[in-house]
């Protein structure tokens, strides 16, 4: 009976408690950890070890959350600017792209080109 078990270090969020068939119905505090050979499981144990290491994981949690509330109010903060921006960028765009057509030029493969031959003297005159 694997699952998660909610810590009282944590108020209650659910971290790495893992409940196996046979022994402590507490369970038992494990923290995967990333290496070059796969996903491994670190053991705490289920006493203090096992309640500090869980509260270690959550303040580190809480600090990640902090950090994304921040970067996602620095966004809403500038969402106006960059919208503006965007709209100036297209806006200066659209009229360098209307003076290059009228001075002989031609898009090719996403690039601006001189017209150059007869067709060129066509258009101009």
């Amino acid at each position: 009976m694997r699952g998660l078990r909610y810590c009282s270090a944590t108020r209650g969020d659910a971290v790495g408690w893992d409940r196996k068939k046979r022994g402590s119905g507490t369970g038992y505090f494990y923290l995967s950890v990333r290496t070059p050979a796969g996903v491994r499981k670190l053991y705490f144990g289920r006493r203090t070890a096992g309640h500090l290491a869980a509260a270690v994981v959550e303040q580190r949690r809480q600090a990640r959350q902090a950090a994304w509330k921040v970067i996602r109010e620095e966004r809403a903060a500038t969402a106006e600017a960059d919208r503006l921006a965007a709209e100036l960028t297209a806006a200066a765009e659209a009229l360098s792209a209307a003076w290059l057509v009228l001075t002989g030029h031609e898009r090719r493969r996403g690039e601006w080109r001189k017209r150059r031959g007869k067709e060129a003297e066509g258009r101009n005159a």
